[in-house]
């Protein structure tokens, strides 16, 4: 019992944080319906600038109340003002990628502005974090763990108080149920909402205060730890009940520790301890709020915005890259001002002419570049970007097509990097057979992962293939006859016959040539029988089911090539890099990719070329700046989901439209300027002609 007790109790001030940031979960999610992944990032502000300010010399008590109690609200307060409450009743992943942009981007932006990390040890929130204040049958229980399970029972017993026993508690309980039926009961649901963010941003500091001493050093990485942990205790709570956050994460706290002493050391062992939550999440995740009751005023809100309406998809080409009404207008005009018979598809392909010829130019003119003049260092870049660009592509089709969220997808390309390297190197396969089984070899995870979320969609299938992910890197990756651990494994450039790609210009033809096959591969599903096929299931896998599409396979299927074009871009980036370790492809990695992806665009082919060399390119360009800007590419990211609230169809697509839009007017313009003011024909501010038969009033 006394061993059991060794390995438990040190396990409780783990629970006591992950309880803490699992209830902030529950409380945003159920007040505001945004799942606010940045939950973890709030935690490290707070918690880095509670030991920054002790390092300066304040009280320990001032560094808390400001960390706490003033940094951590008016952090959450923000995001809720100038982010989350634009995207309440947008699409998972409109939801999804701010949150994705902020977890990324907040820790950057605080270590940029604090400079460096505080060498000090993060001290205990009180008490002495060295000293022993009391036994349990034997087992000693030190200042630090002490205070952290003492401040946890109080800021949990408060919350249960202020919700059971006080008017702001059945408000806020009203607005879970209701926010309407609030609204008509002379309640301002907003400003409630707005609080329950407060409330829960103070839980995110002090969850960052209390984990900090935790650790030797206040790192980034353990607050995305913590993040996880938390997410899979709200799972266990579905999403909605307090006091089981608490219990499941003192359970995670608990059963980690455990796990820890009683298994074996080795690779197993390792690698199940940090992916418990992971499991927990495939457990839980498809019995979470199932039985939840919806609004029932939900059919009384106004039509939706163009940003509720979702991020515009993927397009066939013989659609129009122009907001709908905009683009009928233009068209309309035009027509008008041609008379002419053609339908409005002809004059919509004819808009779209000019957009494309731009953008094959500018491409041409990029491809003519790296064989000619860009340097060694650039061109490498640019070749990189190619590779990531293949595993865009892959989440055009998995995202943009199907509307099916990946979190998941470095995984993919890690296992076909490292498939590949393997067959290669240990087997003397040719490398470019080995990268194509490489892709098959993910393609195959792919159905391992399609299979157990098939009932699952929006923000729990995101949890589950972020589950997926953590999986890989901790038990996939590590073992010798994949990943290698650490020390990673070597993929060779390929050759084939007399032709060698050694060299820095014939490979980037091969990745040209490779991302060239994989778009065609998409573009040809896009725009044929099973690109629709995929649009009805994006817009409702019950009505797609109820026309005879069989969604499962769909989904197995679309799971499965998106894995293998992401593989076939691992085993391409390792082939160009010479190796390829875990670090390449981690979760993080995947989360990164799919913020990139709907920023730049999600929609089209295109928008995921640009994003691959733009997520390269600024890479490199970052490179050259001193260390305390490493992160300056994650704060750019993240502070696009700004702009991504406002066009969620991504940049490409939004800088797309609008010069068809003014290639149209222009047009228009020009077929309408030699007749004005001419006889029977209207000048400018007149009135269009009536359309052949109708009469004026």
């Amino acid at each position: 019992m006394t061993e059991l007790l060794s390995y438990a109790i040190p396990g409780i001030p783990f629970g006591c944080v992950f309880a803490l940031m699992a209830i902030g979960l529950v409380l945003t999610y159920t007040t505001s319906g945004v799942f606010n992944l940045a939950f973890g990032a709030q935690a490290f502000v707070s918690g880095l600038a509670f030991v920054s300010l002790i390092a300066d010399g304040w009280p320990r008590w001032a560094a808390a109340v400001l960390a706490i109690v003033v940094l951590g609200p008016a952090v959450g307060l923000a995001l809720d003002r100038l982010l989350f409450r634009r995207v309440r009743t947008a699409s998972p992943v409109v939801k999804l990628v701010p949150s994705l942009g902020l977890l990324i981007a907040l820790p950057q932006l605080a270590l940029i502005i604090a400079g460096s990390v505080p060498t000090i040890a993060p001290p205990a929130l009180f008490l002495n974090a060295q000293h022993v204040y009391l036994h349990v049958d034997g087992v000693p229980v030190s200042g630090l763990e002490l205070s952290i399970m003492l401040a946890t029972a109080v800021v949990v017993a408060a919350l249960l108080l202020l919700a059971r026993l006080t008017p702001f508690g059945l408000r806020m309980r009203a607005v879970v149920e209701s926010p309407r039926l609030v609204e008509l009961s002379g309640i301002n649901a907003s400003r409630v909402g707005a609080t329950a963010w407060v409330i829960s941003s103070c839980f995110a500091g002090l969850a960052g205060v209390l984990l900090a001493p935790l650790y030797s050093q206040i790192d980034p990485q353990n607050y995305t730890v913590l993040l996880v942990w938390g997410i899979a205790a709200a799972v266990i709570a579905r999403f909605e009940s307090v006091p089981l956050a608490l219990i499941g994460s003192l359970a995670l706290g608990v059963g980690q520790q455990v796990l820890a002493g009683y298994l074996p050391p080795g690779v197993i062992a390792s690698g199940l301890r940090p992916s418990l939550p992971f499991l927990v999440l495939l457990v839980f995740l498809p019995f979470g709020r199932r039985n939840r009751i919806e609004d029932p005023l939900a059919g009384c809100d106004p039509p939706p915005s163009t940003l509720v309406e979702d991020a515009r998809r993927y397009r066939p080409a013989s659609t129009l890259a122009v907001d709908g009404g905009r683009a009928t207008q233009v068209v309309g005009v035009w027509h008008r001002a041609l008379r002419a018979g053609s339908s409005e598809s002809l004059a919509a392909r004819a808009l779209r002419r000019p957009t494309s010829v731009v953008a094959w130019t500018l491409a041409g003119l990029a491809v003519l570049s790296a064989l000619t003049w860009v340097s060694a260092d650039w061109l490498l870049t640019m070749t990189q970007g190619l590779a990531f660009g293949t595993v865009f592509v892959s989440l055009t089709l998995l995202t943009g097509m199907s509307g099916q969220i990946s979190l998941c997808q470095a995984a993919f390309a890690g296992v076909g990097g490292f498939a590949a390297g393997q067959l290669a190197t240990q087997m003397g396969w040719p490398v470019l057979v080995a990268g194509v089984a490489g892709g098959a070899a993910a393609a195959l995870l792919g159905v391992i992962v399609a299979l157990p979320t098939l009932r699952l969609a929006g923000l729990p299938l995101a949890l589950a293939t972020l589950a997926f992910a953590l999986l890989a890197d901790n038990v996939l990756f590590p073992v010798s006859w994949l990943g290698d651990g650490a020390s990673g494994v070597r993929i060779p450039r390929p050759s084939v016959g007399p032709v060698r790609f050694t060299a820095s210009r014939p490979f980037f033809l091969l990745a040209l040539v490779l991302l060239a096959v994989s778009a065609g591969v998409v573009k040809r599903i896009g725009d044929g029988t099973t690109g629709r096929y995929l649009a009805a299931m994006r817009g409702s896998e019950t009505a797609a089911s109820s026309v005879g599409i069989d969604v499962h396979r769909l989904r197995i299927g679309v799971f499965a090539i998106s894995a293998g074009i992401a593989g076939v871009g691992g085993a391409l980036y390792g082939s160009l890099q010479g190796s390829l370790v875990p670090n390449d492809f981690n979760y993080q990695v995947s989360l990164v990719l799919l913020v990139v992806a709907a920023i730049v665009g999600l929609g089209s082919i295109g928008g995921a070329v640009v994003a691959g060399l733009v997520y390269t390119a600024l890479q490199r360009a970052v490179a050259t700046l001193p260390s305390r800007y490493a992160g300056l590419v994650a704060v750019l990211f993240g502070l696009a989901t700004l702009s991504y609230t406002r066009h969620p169809e991504g940049i490409v697509d939004f800088l797309g439209g609008r010069f068809t839009e003014l290639w149209g007017r222009l047009l228009a313009a020009t077929r309408q300027a030699p007749r004005a003011g001419g006889a029977g024909v209207p000048g400018p501010g007149a009135e269009p002609e009536p359309a052949h038969g109708t009469v004026r009033p």
